[in-house]
């Protein structure tokens, strides 16, 4: 880590302490040669990684960033788009998935992957809870202040995403998903007030997850939800074109610039609306 930022966290420590209050308990975090984190992150407690932009404020956003089903290292693209969240004024987290939890193939034993099972909400309220840690965190190396959350999930994290958002498991601004869809057997609760957003980021090209976005826009539709549903050219895949409409759609929420007709919110270029 750098040393800035271990002296912010090492302040804001004091100052909590002497306040009579005490932070969450962080772990030891893993050596280098332990580490996951792709380059350009830093090790955060309870397996996860971190980028703080150089320039921050008391308003600096952080984006939770799930990823899809990988195995070893993932994507060294995948990662560095990720990571050029930090460079559009956001800190990012990826908090990382769990083994065996998408093992309904054998090739798929040793990939990471989160929890699909719509029955077992416990495993989605303890995934959350690793969070904590690493959210504290950020938070003492930002500026005091009120640090909005979002959150971004592609393919296998867009299915969690978007029970976290509709189940309430995560409280966050706004989400987008890119090529996810729902959970098998999950159901869709009618939108309450203050809802979160949801961006839902479709690839024209993508024959096995288009039907499940599909759905996923029809439920949230039938639910009153607000959302986007959007449509792009291209392969199943993260791309620049999501990474940029993710951050537009979080900085349109941030701004009070996103607009809905009915649970309709229109699509922005060069994204368009989903067939």
């Amino acid at each position: 880590m750098r040393g800035g930022a271990l002296a912010s966290v090492a302040l804001v420590s004091g100052l909590v302490a002497a306040c009579g209050t005490k932070p969450p308990p962080v772990r030891p975090a893993m050596t280098a040669n332990e580490s996951w984190c792709p380059d350009g992150f830093e090790i955060g407690p309870q397996d996860t990684c971190f980028a703080v932009p150089e320039a921050h404020t008391k308003d600096t956003p952080v984006v939770v960033y799930l990823h899809g089903m990988y195995k070893g290292h993932g994507s060294a693209e995948e990662w560095a788009l990720v990571r050029s969240v930090a460079t559009k004024g956001f800190a990012v987290v990826i908090p990382r998935g769990k083994r065996g939890l998408c093992a309904w193939r054998a090739e798929l034993a040793d990939h990471f992957c989160w929890p699909h099972e719509p029955e077992d909400p416990q495993s989605f309220k303890s995934i959350v809870a690793e969070w904590e840690r690493v959210l504290w965190q950020i938070d003492a190396i930002l500026e005091s202040g009120s640090h909005k959350r979002y959150v971004l999930g592609f393919s296998n994290g867009g299915f969690f995403a978007e029970h976290l958002a509709t189940h309430g498991f995560f409280q966050a601004q706004a989400y987008a998903i890119v090529d996810g869809g729902p959970l098998e057997g999950a159901t869709f609760p009618r939108a309450e007030k203050g809802v979160p957003p949801m961006l839902l980021v479709v690839s024209e090209a993508d024959e096995s997850q288009g039907p499940k976005m599909k759905a996923l826009h029809e439920g949230l539709a039938q639910g009153g939800w607000p959302h986007a549903y959007c449509a792009r050219g291209g392969e199943h895949g993260l791309s620049q074109t999501d990474i940029d409409a993710a951050v537009g759609f979080f900085k349109k929420q941030a701004s009070g610039g996103l607009r809905s007709s009915g649970a309709t919110i229109p699509c922005d270029a060069p994204l368009k609306p989903a067939p």
